[in-house]
C-alpha cells in the first residue's frame, strides 16, 4: 500500500501539469487571435469614412475611431474617448432630446437607436451627425455594451434645406405671380395645379375639375400646342383664343416646357393687346379703303369739272353754257360735301366728350327744320315723338351729327311711289339712357346690303349722290359715346334705325360739372 500511493500522486500532478499547458496554450491562442481582431478592428475604424464608437455600460469605458474626431475637425489625441465627450460637443438645443433617445435605446424603451444631431466643429461651426447603433444584452436582458457609428451628413442637411427653400421660392413665385400659371398632366390632359391669377384668367372656382381640352375654343390650336411641347420640350408665347368656365372668350399667350409627364404652363392675358391689334388691323383696312376712295371720288367730281370747262371755252351756245355752268356747280357741290365729310371723319376721331345738358324737344325740332329746304323734303310728313323724364347730357355737336345723318338719309332716300312719304322720329329719356327710333317708308335697303351701310364709303343704290360716309360717321360717332345703333330694313318698303346713347349724368363724378 505505502508503495503504490506516492507513484498514483506523482502520474496525477504530471496529469494536471499537462492540462494546465494545454489550457494556457489555448489561452494564449486566443488570447493572440483577440489582439489580432482589435488590431484589425483598429485599422478598419482608422480607415473607415464613418466615425465608430463603443461604450461599455457597466465600466463607463469608451472608444472612439480616428475618423469620429477627424469629422468634427480634431486629431487622434486631441479628444478623449469618453463619454461624456460626445455630450459636450452636442448642440444645446440637440443636447437634451439627444441623450433620452440614447439613454432610452438603451433602456429598452425604444426598438432602435438611429438619429441625426448636430456637434460642434473645432472651427466653431456646427456638423450634421447621423447616428445608428446596437446594443448588446446579458440573459437578463439589461444591457453590458453599446456600438455605433458617426456619419457626417452636412452635405445632404444643407441641399435638403436649400430644396425646401427653394420650394418655398417657387410656390411664392407660383401663388403670387402676376400672370397665370399651372401644371398639368401632358398624358391625360388634366390641369392638377393652377395659381390665383390662373384662376381669375379662367374664371374657375377652387374644386373646378377640368382638362386641356375644356380651354380650346380651337382644338388645333390646342393640338399644335402640345405636339411642338412634344417635339420641342418647350413653346414661347403661342397665341390662342380660349373659353373660360363662364364661357366668355380670352386671348391669352401660353408659355410651357415639359418636364417627364407634367406641363408647366405660363398663361398671360393679351385680350387688350390683342384687340389694339385687331382695331389697328382694322384701322389700315379702313385707312386703305379710305386713300382709295377719297382719290377716286375726289378726282371724279374735278374731271368733271375739268371737262365741262372745256367743253365751256368751245361751246358759244347760251343754253348750253348754262348747263355746263350748272353741271359744274353740281360737281363742285359734291366735292364739297365730301371735303365736309372727310373732316368730319378726321374730327371725330380725334376730338374728346365735351359732356353737356340737351333739351330733345330743342334739338329734334332744330334738326329737323334745318332740312326743310331740300328738294326730297317736300310734302313729306316728318313726325317727331320725345318722352324725357330725366335730365340727360352728352356731346350736343355729336348728337347732332347722328340726328342730321339721319334725317337726310330719310328725306333723300324716300319713294316717290308712296302715297304719303313719312319719318316716324321717336326719342324717349330717363335717367340712364336715350332710346332714338328713326322709322320711314322709304325705298329701304336690299337684304344682301344691311350688313354693309355702316361700311366706309359704301353706298347702297347705284344712284345715290351721297359721298357713302354718313353712316360710317353716325356709327363711329355713336361708339365715341358709348352707345350702339342697329338697322333693319326691307327693300321697297322702308328702314328703321334704332340708337342709343348713355346718359352722362349716370356717371355721378361728373354730375355737378356738366349741370353747371
Amino acid at each position: 500500500m505505502s508503495s503504490t500511493t506516492p507513484n498514483t500522486s506523482q502520474e496525477e500532478l504530471t496529469t494536471r501539469i499537462s492540462d494546465l499547458e494545454s489550457d494556457l496554450q489555448r489561452t494564449e491562442k486566443a488570447l493572440e487571435n483577440a489582439l489580432s481582431q482589435l488590431h484589425k478592428y483598429k485599422l478598419a475604424a482608422s480607415g473607415a469614412n464613418d466615425g465608430l464608437w463603443d461604450l461599455n455600460i457597466e465600466t463607463g469605458e469608451a472608444f472612439v475611431s480616428p475618423p469620429w474626431k477627424t469629422m468634427l475637425g480634431y486629431d487622434e489625441l486631441e479628444l478623449p474617448s469618453q463619454i461624456n465627450t460626445w455630450e459636450k460637443l452636442l448642440h444645446p438645443e440637440d443636447r437634451a432630446w439627444a441623450n433620452k433617445a440614447l439613454q432610452e435605446y438603451i433602456d429598452g424603451a425604444a426598438p432602435d437607436y438611429d438619429i441625426e444631431f448636430r456637434m460642434r466643429h473645432k472651427d466653431g461651426s456646427y456638423r450634421w451627425i447621423h447616428s445608428k447603433g446596437t446594443v448588446l444584452r446579458n440573459d437578463a436582458g439589461k444591457a453590458y455594451r453599446i456600438s455605433g457609428s458617426h456619419t457626417d451628413i452636412t452635405e445632404r442637411k444643407f441641399a435638403e434645406q436649400a430644396l425646401v427653400e427653394s420650394e418655398v421660392k417657387y410656390r411664392n413665385l407660383f401663388e403670387n405671380s402676376q400672370v397665370g400659371m399651372l401644371r398639368a398632366n401632358i398624358d391625360t390632359g388634366r390641369i392638377i395645379e393652377t395659381n390665383s391669377t390662373a384662376m381669375e384668367l379662367f374664371r374657375a372656382e377652387e374644386g373646378d375639375y377640368f382638362f386641356l381640352k375644356d380651354l380650346a375654343v380651337d382644338v388645333s390650336s390646342m393640338e399644335k400646342f402640345l405636339k411642338e411641347l412634344e417635339e420641342e420640350g418647350t413653346v414661347a408665347n403661342l397665341e390662342m383664343q380660349i373659353k373660360r368656365r363662364d364661357g366668355t372668350l380670352l386671348w391669352v399667350a401660353l408659355s410651357g416646357s415639359l418636364h417627364k409627364d407634367i406641363l408647366e404652363c405660363v398663361v398671360k392675358d393679351i385680350e387688350e393687346t390683342k384687340q389694339h391689334v385687331l382695331e389697328l388691323q382694322r384701322i389700315n383696312f379702313e385707312l386703305d379703303s379710305f386713300v382709295y376712295h377719297a382719290s377716286h371720288d375726289l378726282r371724279s367730281p374735278l374731271r368733271s369739272v375739268l371737262g365741262l370747262t372745256s367743253i365751256l371755252k368751245q361751246d358759244t351756245d347760251p343754253n348750253s353754257r348754262d348747263q355746263c355752268v350748272s353741271l359744274i356747280e353740281s360737281s363742285v357741290q359734291r366735292l364739297d360735301r365730301l371735303v365736309v365729310d372727310l373732316l368730319t371723319v378726321s374730327r371725330e376721331g380725334r376730338n374728346e366728350n365735351n359732356y353737356e345738358p340737351v333739351n330733345l324737344m330743342v334739338e329734334v325740332n332744330h334738326c329737323v327744320g334745318s332740312f326743310w329746304h331740300m328738294d326730297n323734303a317736300k310734302d313729306m310728313e316728318i313726325r317727331a315723338f320725345i318722352s324725357q323724364t330725366s335730365d340727360f347730357a352728352t356731346d350736343p355737336s355729336r348728337m347732332r351729327i347722328i340726328f342730321n345723318n339721319m334725317i337726310s338719309n330719310a328725306i333723300k332716300y324716300r319713294s316717290f311711289d308712296r302715297d304719303q312719304s313719312f319719318l316716324n322720329i321717336e326719342v324717349m329719356v330717363d335717367k340712364s339712357k336715350l332710346i332714338a327710333k328713326f322709322e320711314d317708308n322709304g325705298l329701304g335697303i336690299a337684304e344682301e346690303n344691311v350688313g354693309k351701310v355702316f361700311d366706309m364709303f359704301f353706298r347702297a343704290t347705284e344712284t345715290s349722290e351721297g359721298t357713302g360716309l354718313g353712316l360710317y360717321i353716325v356709327q363711329n360717332t355713336i361708339k365715341k359715346l358709348g352707345g350702339s345703333i342697329c338697322v333693319s330694313s326691307r327693300e321697297d318698303q322702308g328702314t328703321t334705325f334704332s340708337v342709343i346713347i348713355p346718359n352722362a349724368l349716370a356717371g355721378a363724378q361728373q354730375l355737378g360739372e356738366i349741370l353747371s
